[in-house]
């Protein structure tokens, strides 16, 4: 159990990768050093989300198909991406880039997840 804690641990390094990526990707586009901060700023503020589709999707399903060795990556990327996206549009916004941006930390966080727990 231990593993799967500091797993979830490392998943939730996922808001700061993405908001990273975005702010250095529209600071190269743009040229604003502003921009970079504010993506930055928001992915993190969004974490609670990444948080709580690995709390409510991915780890029962991990649990669940673990038990029956039926565990694929695709199976919790798929359930990472659908709850990110169902708890971005019940929590968050009603649509726009942050929902695709939420979906995608989901899933880089189901990710880190996995493998963190392949290399332990």
């Amino acid at each position: 159990m231990k593993k799967v804690a500091t797993a979830i641990g490392i998943s939730m390094l996922s808001p700061l990768i993405v908001g990273s990526l975005l702010g250095i990707y529209f600071y190269i586009t743009t040229g604003q050093g502003q921009l970079f901060i504010q993506l930055l700023t928001t992915a993190i503020s969004n974490g609670h989300i990444v948080g709580l589709a690995m709390a409510l999707c991915v780890l029962p399903v991990y649990l669940f198909l673990y038990k029956r060795n039926k565990l694929t990556y695709s199976a919790l990327t798929t359930v990472a991406m659908l709850g990110g996206t169902a708890l971005t549009l019940l929590l968050s916004v009603s649509g726009g880039p942050i929902l695709i941006a939420n979906a995608v930390m989901c899933a880089l966080a189901s990710a880190l997840f996995l493998y963190s727990l392949r290399k332990q």
